[in-house]
């Protein structure tokens, strides 16, 4: 049977992956497969490793859901009720139109709610009978092992361990970051767009003059930057700009300061791959040492007896993962299941304690 927690100061990668291995006949893997050596490429993927894990999410994989947009996969989501609401990670879902579950069906998403202080969203599609999560409340302690779900049994994302105690996380003090380049003049006038940056995706163009953000007048260039500070990345912004003679209004999601503002800390942080955009501000979260994509979260977590211990919420390192705790989740949804009941509620709620609601 699987040991429900290790030592902390013995988890390490080497031991980690000694341990998976004489895991493996516990998971139900047929001798054969045991036999087999293992090819360059499973090496590589962890995928043997993490099909031993199959049995352990078989409980949680059909309340495990895919959120699309234009066909592909941008998250995962969480079936939190039976008749259709599931929870997801609100910043990765911006561009969100469908949600597909386990079983192949894809419905599309009626309502969209999101806590901002959680970066939690509450989708509604109209479906019922759904899978829906129960939540395992026991206080983990370091060393527990904390498996991502996928939606099939088969599809076990990432496997780790609990790194640290329960702990806050606080805002980082670095701001969003809109990707321009402002002309040296008074007006809020764009000299420069960077490639793969939220402005670039949002369709800004040089020589775009920023007149509104958030519905708020921006006077002059110095107003816009200094506006822009009350936001961190991965918030999406309404916009209306002058192009010529013609205004127009998108909506731009904040990056972090990488491209040509990228630092030697956060190119070494990145080196793993993408970073979520939101990922930081967190009242409480599981840290683990999962490695795992931004689109992956918004899903469950669980332990070894399958329960599902929390929500992926971000990637935050090479081998830092968040999760939400579930007593944090079952406040939000009590939260946001309210907004959806109140037709002129706002699109978001503000964090616990703060007296702004966002836009």
């Amino acid at each position: 049977m699987f040991s429900r927690t290790l030592t902390a100061f013995a988890v390490s990668r080497w031991l980690t992956f000694t341990a998976m291995l004489f895991l493996l006949p516990a998971s139900g893997l047929r001798g054969q497969d045991l036999q087999e050596p293992f090819h360059h490429g499973e090496l590589l993927t962890g995928q043997r490793m993490r099909y031993a894990f199959r049995e352990v999410v078989r409980r949680a994989a059909p309340c495990t859901v895919s959120i699309l947009a234009d066909g592909r996969r941008i998250a995962l989501g969480t079936i939190v009720g039976s008749d259709g609401w599931i929870l997801t990670k609100a910043s990765q879902i911006n561009k969100a139109t469908r949600v597909q579950l386990a079983d192949g069906r894809q419905f599309a998403i009626r309502k969209n709610r999101s806590h901002h202080g959680l970066d939690l969203a509450l989708l509604k599609i109209d479906a019922a009978e759904l899978s829906a999560v129960a939540w395992q409340k026991a206080a983990l302690v370091p060393g527990a092992w904390m498996v991502t779900v996928g939606i099939s049994p088969d599809d076990v994302i990432a496997v780790g361990v609990l790194s640290v105690a329960r702990r806050p996380i606080p805002r980082s003090s670095a701001h969003g970051y809109l990707g321009v380049e402002l002309a040296r003049e008074e007006l809020p006038r764009i000299k420069r767009v960077f490639p793969n940056s939220g402005a670039y995706d949002a369709g800004l163009k040089e020589g775009d003059v920023v007149l509104t953000l958030n519905e708020q007048p921006v006077g002059t260039a110095e107003e816009l930057v200094r506006m822009l500070r009350d936001y961190r990345p991965g918030d999406t912004l309404s916009l209306r700009v002058k192009r010529l003679e013609e205004e127009k209004a998108c909506s731009v999601t904040l990056m972090h300061p990488y491209g040509d503002f990228l630092s030697r800390m956060a190119f070494q942080n990145q080196m793993g791959g993408d970073l979520s955009f939101r990922r930081d501000d967190f009242a409480a979260v599981y840290q683990h040492d999962s490695v795992i994509d931004p689109q992956d979260c918004g899903g469950p977590v669980v332990n070894l007896d399958g329960d599902v211990i929390g929500i992926n919420i971000a990637r935050a390192g090479r081998t830092e993962t968040y999760a939400l705790p579930p007593d944090l989740i079952e406040t939000a949804i009590q939260e946001l299941r309210a907004s959806h009941l109140q037709p002129d509620a706002s699109e978001q709620i503000a964090s616990p304690g703060k007296e702004k609601t966002f836009p």
